[in-house]
């Protein structure tokens, strides 16, 4: 695993408000939206900058998810 994961939970922590007292599960969602959110742009990344079939757009934007967070298989 990368940094990135530590960004997005100070990132999601911050959006709620560290005034609110947020509770853990407010701030997992958040976290969550967050993550999800970035594959979205990751994919919307590789679609906009390739002209390959779907087949091998989505092997291309799992490697590429993979690869933003740092997971190993």
């Amino acid at each position: 695993m990368n940094e990135r994961w530590k960004d997005l939970i100070k990132q999601a922590i911050q959006e709620i408000g560290p005034e609110d007292k947020p509770s853990k599960e407010e701030t997992l969602k958040r976290y969550a939206e967050l993550i999800v959110r970035e594959c979205i742009k990751i994919c919307s990344d590789v679609e906009a900058d390739s002209e390959m079939d779907l087949s091998d757009g989505a092997l291309v934007c799992m490697a590429e998810i993979k690869e933003h967070f740092g997971v190993e298989e």
